[in-house]
């Protein structure tokens, strides 16, 4: 977002809306978290992203997508070699140490096969991943980017205006496993918000099958 376009963002928000932006932006220079309190966030911050941190296994990971309150997720799993990629240049300011600006579709052109352990993609299917194409591209990559037995975590409301296809139907939806995530009693997906109806789905990438 170029500084004429915030300015005139800025204008058509209430004094109380700016000062309270101006507050985010402060913490955010301070590496001070900035919290959003929903059922979804409050899963993702003390459950699943702690879960995450105990593991060895899980030693590079991706997060998908930046905003004013994910800044301090790189504390959550910290000791790792943590990336984001989101592609509007304005979100760098929200993203991890290590920043791609590109979108989840691109995601092979910055990394090579097998990069990663561990892939979040919260809250973009449906919010910026919105035709099939698009969702079968970024899927694929995700896939492709993910060492074998590499996990992807995947958060999406389940409603008709943020659901703009059907997983089911797209081919690098289906090559994921689902996984059984201990930390939620070996659920693979759960629902975060009932009035959202935000999900999260667990899966792995297997191994080939030998023969």
């Amino acid at each position: 977002m170029s500084v004429s376009r915030m300015i005139s963002a800025l204008r058509k928000r209430s004094v109380a809306d700016v000062l309270g932006y101006g507050v985010i932006l402060t913490r955010n220079a301070l590496g001070l978290p900035n919290h959003l309190r929903t059922p979804d966030r409050d899963l993702l911050e003390r459950t699943i992203l702690p879960r995450y941190a105990t593991r060895g296994d899980v030693q590079t990971v991706l997060f998908v997508g930046c905003e004013w309150f994910t800044r301090h997720y790189e504390q959550l799993i910290p000791g790792r070699s943590y990336w984001t990629i989101d592609p509007d240049p304005w979100k760098r300011q929200f993203g991890a140490r290590d920043h791609v600006t590109a979108g989840l579709e691109d995601l092979t052109l910055h990394f090579p096969g097998g990069h990663f352990d561990l892939i979040v993609c919260n809250g973009v299917y449906g919010w910026g991943l919105d035709d099939a194409a698009a969702c079968e591209k970024a899927l694929a990559a995700c896939f492709e980017c993910l060492r074998e037995s590499g996990e992807l975590v995947f958060g999406w409301n389940d409603v008709p205006e943020h659901a703009p296809v059907s997983l089911a139907t797209l081919p690098s939806y289906r090559r994921f496993t689902p996984l059984a995530f201990d930390a939620l009693g070996g659920a693979t997906q759960v629902m975060a918000d009932p009035q959202t109806r935000h999900i999260f789905e667990f899966f792995v990438k297997q191994p080939p099958r030998a023969g």
